[in-house]
Parts: C-alpha cells; structure tokens; sequence
C-alpha cells in the first residue's frame, strides 16, 4: 500500500515539475522574442501616469486613469503577423485606487473644458427652459423630489429623453425607507442608473446612506439668485453648477455664457468619469 502510494506522489511530482518547467521554458523563449523585446522597450513611452484624486478632508475632486501597455494582447497581436508593428499595439487603463466612499465629490477633473448643470427640480419646471436645452442639444442633470416623482411620471419621462435624471430624496432628505423605491422608478422611467445623491451640506448620514446603496454623493451650493454672477465667476473646468431658480431668462443667459467660453455642458456621468480613452 505503501509502495503505491509512493508511486502515485511520485508521478504527481513528475507531473508537476514537468509542467512547471515548460512553462518556464515557454516563458523564457517568449521574452526573449524579437517582438516581446519591442514591445517592452515601448511600455515607458507608451505609459501614462495616473492623475490622482485631489482630495481635501471630506471632499474630492476626480481624477482621471492612467494607460500602460496590454502586454500579452499586443504580444498576440503581433505574432499573428510575425514581427513587430507599432500600430498593433494594445492600450489598457490603470486604475486609481484610492478609497473615496467616504468623501463628498465636488467636481470632475480639469484636463478639459467642460461643465456639468444639475437642475433641482420640487415643482413642475419652465417647458421653456427644457425646450431651451434641448434644442441646444445640451445634457443637464434634473435631480428630483421624490414626491414630485412620484406624482409626475410623464414629466419625468420627458425630462429623460435627453438628459439624466437622479433622486433628491423627500424635500432634499434621503432616508433608507424611501431609497430603494424611488431609485426604481429612476431605473424603469429614465435612461441612466441612479448613481449619484445630491447635498448642499455635508450631512454623514447621507454619506453612508448613499453609500450603502453604491452611490456617489455630490456636494455642491445650490444657486438660487444671481444665476448669471455667479456661473460666471465660479466657471472652471471640471465644475459642477446646481440651479433652483425659476428665472428662466437668466438661466438661458448663463448657460450662453458658458457655451460662448468654450465650455462643454456634459452629464454628470461624463464630467465625473475617471475613464482615459488610452488611444
């Protein structure tokens, strides 16, 4: 009995050894190939470094991901043509990785020019303003009472065609027994996921609520006055404006101001996404 046991461990070993040692020797022969040696020498020109959060106590601003070198699938590429070719090269995305879930994000990142508008939305909205905006061909943000949600789901349906629509939680409060609920009737009426909570004040019960349901909670003041000043003084790249006013001109004027700059007005999806293309 023992003897066979002996002999089976034995040709496991063997079994084993004999597979590590292939797969040494195929890995030794594949980096030593002419187009492997290329490729490598090409990783630090090709690399593009993280661009980190910037963070400040309880709050950030996104970042965005690096970009490296898809080692094995432009190894592939390659060899499936038998040299060295530049153009083949496969790009993938490194990610950022540090821990945000509990900060409150306040803008996107500033490698370009663009800008995002939530529009806060407890009473029915100017139909000129959102005729206004899509004719512009604009995405905004309509955060929503979740008693007006509830109680306007046509509106609610129009307002989504052509932007992205979230949940303000009962008169700006989010609470555990009301999330689930309405976050659903985002899913079902609009177009987006319901990703993103909404405060102007720091509030950590928010914070960890939101949290728990895998959101994002964004921190912005909310312009009620002013409109036109205001945007104008604060716009920057990477800008996060919430609007509620009623004063549908002045919002109008605003908005053309900031299209005239040369920014562009983008979904908070887009404005707060850490993606790099990695071309």
């Amino acid at each position: 009995m023992l003897k066979k046991i002996f002999k089976i461990s034995a040709v496991l070993l063997l079994v084993g050894f004999s597979f590590f040692y292939t797969e040494k020797v195929t890995l030794i022969a594949r980096n030593s190939d002419p187009i492997m040696r290329a490729i490598k020498k090409e990783e630090s020109n090709k690399k593009v470094s993280n661009v980190n959060p910037v963070i400040n106590n309880d709050e950030y601003i996104m970042g965005i991901n690096g970009c490296e070198i898809d080692v094995d699938k432009s190894y592939s590429k390659m060899r499936s043509v038998g040299e060295f070719k530049e153009e083949l090269i496969v790009m993938k995305e490194t990610s950022n990785d540090k821990d945000l879930t509990d900060k409150y994000v306040i803008g996107g990142n500033n490698k370009e020019k663009k800008v995002s508008l939530i529009f806060i939305v407890n009473k029915d909205i100017d139909s000129n303003l959102t005729n206004y905006i899509n004719d512009k061909n604009l995405k905004v943000n309509y955060f929503i009472d979740g008693k007006y949600l509830e109680e306007n789901m046509i509106t609610v349906k129009f307002l989504s065609e052509n932007s992205n629509i979230y949940y303000l939680g009962e008169n700006e409060e989010y609470s555990d027994e009301n999330m689930l609920y309405h976050n659903n009737l985002i899913s079902m009426n609009g177009s987006n996921e319901p990703k993103y909570c909404f405060t102007s004040d720091k509030d950590n019960n928010t914070l960890k609520l939101c949290n728990d349901y895998d959101m994002v909670t964004i921190k912005s003041d909310i312009i009620k006055d002013n409109i036109y000043k205001r945007i104008k003084d604060k716009l920057n790249n990477g800008v996060i404006f919430a609007i509620d006013s009623d004063n549908t001109d002045e919002i109008k004027v605003s908005i053309n101001y900031i299209l005239s700059k040369g920014y562009n007005i983008i979904s908070l999806e887009d404005l707060l996404s850490e993606k790099n293309e990695c071309k």
